[in-house]
């Protein structure tokens, strides 16, 4: 696969701007996303998949807590709902191609699907449509992803400022830290 077909290019990138939130409409299967969610931050050095996952749960409206996921509740459910090894200290989430989450999220009641080597037209399809969690090769490290605004990718970071990233995203972030996998969510069952 060559540089440029993965999302994180090597050449300058420049996306179709769009709203930074824009609101999937009333027919989208995910019409109570909300991708101004706030970022949940992580508390441990090793639970930014957690924690970008919690991102993705409070952005549906998911309440079967009774009050907004943290990254300890889905630690406890990723292990629930997969081995207890799924997510540890030593190494975070243990498959970076995010099997185990889209188990989690589908053992919830939601329908998600995941891709590796994201393309920048996959980013463009999913962020802002669907929650969207990333995670880069080089940055080791998940972030929720909610929208393409001009020129960048924004971001619901657990970690912000990780490597000198912040809330967004630019091309040369994208370049410096992929290649790219993503995990979305795109129903409840």
């Amino acid at each position: 696969m060559t540089s440029a077909a993965v999302w994180a290019p090597s050449r300058a990138w420049t996306p179709t701007p769009q709203p930074p939130y824009p609101d999937p409409g009333p027919d989208e299967p995910l019409a109570s996303y909300d991708p101004s969610t706030p970022a949940v931050i992580q508390t441990a050095d090793w639970t930014c998949s957690c924690a970008s996952s919690a991102w993705l749960l409070n952005s549906l409206g998911d309440d079967r807590l009774g009050r907004p996921w943290t990254e300890w509740d889905v630690v406890d459910a990723l292990r629930a709902a997969t081995y207890p090894g799924a997510v540890d200290p030593a190494y975070g989430l243990a498959r970076a191609d995010m099997y185990d989450l889209q188990t989690m999220f589908e053992a919830l009641g939601y329908t998600a699907e995941r891709k590796q080597y994201l393309t920048v037209d996959d980013v463009v399809a999913v962020a802002g449509r669907y929650p969207l969690q990333i995670n880069g090769a080089r940055w080791y490290h998940h972030s929720g992803a909610r929208a393409i605004g001009d020129g960048v990718l924004f971001l619901a970071n657990p970690a912000p400022n990780w490597k000198g990233v912040g809330q967004e995203m630019d091309h040369n972030e994208a370049a410096t830290w992929g290649a790219w996998n993503g995990m979305w969510v795109v129903a409840k069952n």
